[in-house]
């Protein structure tokens, strides 16, 4: 490896002659490289004929007239196009204002015009809400009958117990409803496993299935296990309270089926357990409203006494005992009931009871509750129960509750909502029976004699509810009344658009002084089906000298999608700005 260096100069001395030789002759050009002849040359770097830059000028002139031509036609496009857009826009815009324009109305009108259904439809939804507070309180009470039908066993959580297969066993006899079999195995488990995780629910699962077995001898049996005392017993009555167990509820269940079957140990069981005072312990309230509920499926005028004991409390820690009770009462057509919600609606310390009571009261009073609500009426302070009494007085099918509604309609110092409610029971449906002639012509005497606007819109919506020739007179006089407030003829006008022929329509346009009158009649021509109200759509929104009502009836007009009001359209899209 020594000698590499002496090498390399020894080649290089020899190769010097060859390099000068090389030096001395003349280097031809580069060849071309042999992938570039098959690319065209770049056109800048191609020589230019010496004729050419006489041609440029002309056909420059060429392609620049060219692009004259097409910018102006592009700018006219553009030009044109921008006139529609904007035109679009305009339109887009006028109806949108005109669309928002109308919803608000229409939302105003709903709201003040249409009170009185709203107020029914809270009404209906205020009783449905008690209804469905008394069902969720039956269901929310510890193991109501629903939460029975549900209940099912834990599903198995220690897989290395010795019990568990045959817990599993147990579980899926019971979820299939075969009692006698899951009692077997259950008890099985309670008996040969007792230090097993799973023995003390065994035993109450044991004590279920043979509730469902319902044999006097099997529900016994039942008992017996809930009220052990043995080393599994006592697991039991230390269980924690879960969704599925709770074994005061099935105890109280248990009592109150044996009870119906003439067990007195288990009925006076049941009455001792219900009206014990134990302070405020949650869980033991929960218990003797399950004994109460038991009482009422055993023997509801048996349970009455209790029913009444319970409803005489006013602690707060009993409240779901008293909403029990009151469930209790309403099922029950016993004497006093009347007299007993009452009571409750005016003392009890608890505004849902109370409000609860007065529920109950509207759905149960009848004529002996008149004197009792009237005088609620005059000693109470609670508008929500004066509101709550003239419900009830209105339900009433009884010529003492219309006097006293029509009482509480004339008292000037009553709250407006009070009296505003009372009218719009005038016209109620009761037991069938329809508003009488009397009550019409007792609404539309007393309509001059109040002074409220609000107060007037109720009787002309509770009138609105009889057609008759009567009343739509009234609503005509009201119309053409120049000096009654505008909302209160544009209401009369709404109610009038149903009753009214279309001759009338038109002529009460003709003369209508006021938007809204025109609106409303507007939209009765809207819900008319004639042509002849397409015709008068078609006037307005060609001839009327408000925009906004133009605007309105051509939004209304195309809805109807009538060939007639697309041509009107379209004339009034083709007709020429100015005319």
């Amino acid at each position: 490896m020594r000698f590499l260096p002496l090498v390399r100069m020894m080649i290089a001395i020899a190769a010097l002659p060859m390099t000068a030789a090389a030096a001395q002759r003349p280097v031809p050009p580069p060849p071309a490289p042999r992938p570039l002849p098959a690319v065209p040359p770049v056109p800048a770097e191609t020589p230019v004929p010496a004729t050419e830059p006489a041609r440029i000028p002309f056909a420059a002139a060429l392609i620049a007239d060219e692009a004259r031509l097409h910018a102006t036609e592009i700018e006219l496009r553009a030009h044109e196009m921008e006139f529609r857009a904007m035109e679009l826009s305009h339109i887009d815009a006028e109806r949108i204002a005109m669309v928002s324009e109308h919803a608000a109305e229409r939302l105003a009108h709903v709201m003040e015009m249409d009170a009185v259904r709203i107020s029914a439809a809270s009404e209906l939804a205020a009783a449905r809400v008690a209804d469905a507070t008394h069902i969720a309180s039956e269901m929310a009470t510890s193991f109501s009958l629903d939460r029975f039908e549900r209940a099912s066993p834990r599903a198995p959580w220690a897989r290395e117990d010795p019990a568990d297969s045959l817990y599993r066993i147990g579980r899926e006899a019971l979820n299939r409803g075969e009692y006698r079999r899951a009692a077997q195995l259950f008890n099985e488990v309670a008996t040969k496993y007792k230090t097993s995780q799973y023995a003390p629910h065994s035993a109450y699962w044991e004590a279920f299935a043979r509730y469902r077995l319902g044999t006097t001898d099997e529900l016994k049996q039942a008992l017996a296990i809930l009220e052990a005392k043995n080393e599994v017993g006592v697991q039991l009555q230390n269980l924690r309270r879960e969704s599925s167990i709770d074994v005061p509820a099935l105890r109280a269940r248990i009592l109150g089926a044996l009870a119906a079957r003439g067990d007195a140990n288990a009925a006076r069981t049941l009455r001792s357990e219900t009206g014990q005072a134990t302070g405020c312990d949650r869980e033991e309230v929960s218990v003797r409203a399950e004994a109460l509920a038991a009482l009422g499926q055993m023997d509801l005028a048996a349970a009455m006494p209790s029913v009444r004991r319970v409803l005489a409390t006013r602690d707060e820690c009993t409240v779901l005992l008293r909403r029990r009770a009151l469930y209790l009462l309403g099922r029950e057509n016993v004497e006093g009931r009347t007299a007993i919600f009452l009571d409750v609606a005016k003392n009890d310390t608890d505004p849902g009871i109370r409000g609860e009571a007065m529920s109950w009261l509207a759905r149960t009073a009848d004529a002996q509750a008149v004197p009792l609500l009237q005088e609620l009426l005059r000693t109470s302070n609670d508008e929500r129960t004066q509101r709550s009494a003239v419900s009830a007085l209105g339900s009433i099918d009884d010529p003492a509750a219309r006097r006293a509604v029509r009482t509480i309609i004339e008292r000037e110092d009553a709250p407006e909502r009070v009296r505003y409610d009372a009218i719009l029971t005038i016209t109620r449906t009761r037991n069938d029976r329809q508003p009488t002639a009397d009550d019409l012509a007792y609404l539309r005497t007393l309509y001059p004699k109040v002074q409220s606007q609000r107060l007037r819109q109720a009787i002309i919506t509770a009138l609105a509810r009889v057609e008759t020739v009567e009343n739509k007179q009234f609503f005509q006089a009201i119309v053409r009344n120049q000096a009654e407030a505008t909302s209160v003829r544009a209401s009369a006008m709404q109610r009038l658009g149903a009753m009214a022929t279309l001759d009338e329509l038109a002529r009460f346009y003709d003369i209508a002084d006021a938007r809204s009158l025109r609106e409303q009649i507007l939209q009765a021509l809207y819900r008319r089906k004639e042509p002849e109200a397409v015709d008068k759509m078609m006037e307005i929104a060609r001839k009327d000298t408000d925009p906004q009502i133009r605007r309105t009836a051509i939004s209304l007009l195309a809805r109807r999608k009538d060939p007639r009001a697309q041509q009107l359209l379209q004339d009034l899209l083709d007709k020429p700005s100015g005319l």
